[in-house]
């Protein structure tokens, strides 16, 4: 009843509404009760099912605040968005937005890395394998526009063996995914953007790396560092979550050059920080690409030397 209440008050297309969700998701979303989580995805439901403008930019920001961590995941908030709500609930209104799109795979492509383990688990995963093939085999330029990273995202997954298929057209048969794919090398040559690469970090991760990288100074970094270990990196299940840090930092800090002539912490020492803390020598490789994989298709005329 509020909701309809709300809905023919509203003389803005639910703007202020959509602005407001935003802030609790970015600003407030950790200090929210279990009840008022519920209550914020059912919301969100409601506005998705109306077809609200601007829906789709709230629901991407929701999309941050899934970790990669099983025991998050599958907490009833944000059970919301596991592939049976892209694939069953709205289909279509997810398929009107390519950005959408783009972001749900680089997403799920992510999680389905962490989901493996209990049989609880296991159903999840398989929802989540059967949506991004969907969409993949489906929409596959939406998705090209994630760039190179699509293709270091694909390589984690390869043993599944829908994903094993998939591979073997993007290599051998790249004109079945669409006519305008060439083949994997176009991938590679394609970077991928800014915000892409910050969305597997949740807002607040972002905050507290960004401080780190604009106000620690070199030689006073551990009690963040510590802080930051305690807080997002001490469970066997975040190991994976390195490599986002490193792609971010790389693709994402970029600090002026008064920053790097001064005495503020360095973005190798950070990065060294992650790859000497590593517990997980499968994590720790793939931290190792993630910090090289711009460097190996560089090119001077399109990336940024930042990036490397």
């Amino acid at each position: 009843q509020c909701y309809r209440d709300l809905a023919l008050v509203s003389r803005d297309g639910m703007n202020i509404v959509l602005n407001k969700i935003n802030h609790i998701l970015m600003e407030k979303y950790l200090k929210l009760q279990d009840t008022c989580r519920t209550q914020l995805v059912w919301l969100l439901r409601e506005l998705v099912k109306s077809g609200v403008l601007g829906a789709d930019g709230v629901c991407m920001t929701f999309m941050k605040q899934i970790a990669g961590d099983p025991c998050v995941t599958c907490s009833g908030c944000h059970r919301f968005f596991s592939a049976e709500f892209f694939s069953f609930i709205c289909r279509e209104w997810v398929l009107k937005s390519s950005l959408l799109i783009a972001m749900a795979v680089y997403t799920y492509l992510r999680l389905i890395v962490d989901h493996h383990g209990t049989a609880q688990l296991q159903a999840l995963r398989q929802k989540e394998v059967d949506f991004c093939i969907s969409l993949l085999r489906e929409r596959f330029m939406d998705c090209f526009m994630i760039g190179r990273d699509l293709v270091r995202l694909l390589q984690n997954v390869a043993r599944i063996p829908e994903f094993e298929q998939l591979w073997k057209d993007i290599i051998h048969n790249p004109q079945v995914l669409s006519a305008q794919f060439t083949g994997v090398l176009q991938l590679l040559q394609s970077r991928t953007s800014r915000k892409f690469l910050a969305c597997r970090l949740t807002p607040d991760m972002e905050t507290k790396l960004l401080f780190m990288t604009s106000r620690v100074r070199f030689g006073q970094q551990k009690r963040y560092q510590d802080w930051f270990q305690r807080q997002y990196l001490s469970t066997p299940d975040s190991q994976s979550l390195r490599c986002d840090l490193i792609r971010y930092i790389c693709g994402v800090v970029h600090p002026s050059n008064e920053v790097l002539s001064s005495d503020i912490l360095p973005r190798w020492a950070i990065i060294g920080w992650l790859l000497t803390t590593c517990t997980s020598n499968v994590a720790a490789s793939n931290a190792k690409l993630a910090l090289f994989y711009d460097w190996l298709f560089f090119n001077p005329e399109k990336d940024s030397i930042m990036n490397i």
